[in-house]
């Protein structure tokens, strides 16, 4: 594999894997939110070390059922769980460079409502303060409040 996931080990029948994931690559709140998706299916077991979070990652149902005849064994749950880590972890990072402009956004919505008692800073036209020279806005809202 790669240098984020190392030292898989399955057990004998399959069904169940130990994976340890560096910390400097994915964060602790990625691969929970990762190992909560695939919940119904797997359950998980995750222990914190100092560099590294070590899975554990096990099948639900490990035999075939008349409810569910064909089950899959671990290791091929496993490119879909590495995929759920990137995923999680991307939207862990997008989360946190958005932070500022959803908690601007929030805070206008409230300020148009008059719930808050200031205005928070920036016009509609330019929430940030780096309109273009020249650029004309979409759309023009008036934030005066109604007296």
């Amino acid at each position: 594999m790669s240098t984020e996931v190392t030292n898989i080990e399955f057990d004998e029948q399959h069904t169940r894997a130990k994976l340890s994931i560096q910390k400097k690559v994915y964060s602790k709140s990625a691969v929970l939110r990762a190992c909560y998706w695939f919940s119904r299916d797997l359950w998980f077991q995750l222990d914190e070390k100092e560099d590294c979070l070590s899975v554990t990652v096990g099948l639900r149902l490990p035999h075939p059922t008349l409810g569910q005849p064909n089950v899959r064994k671990i290791d091929e749950w496993l490119p879909e769980i590495l995929n759920a880590f990137l995923d999680s972890q991307l939207r862990v990072e997008i989360q946190a460079e958005t932070a500022g402009i959803r908690e601007l956004i929030i805070a206008k919505a409230f300020a148009e409502s008059g719930v808050l008692e200031d205005l928070p800073p920036g016009t509609f036209e330019d929430p940030v303060g780096t309109a273009h020279n020249g650029s004309k806005p979409l759309i023009n809202i008036d934030t005066e409040s109604p007296k």
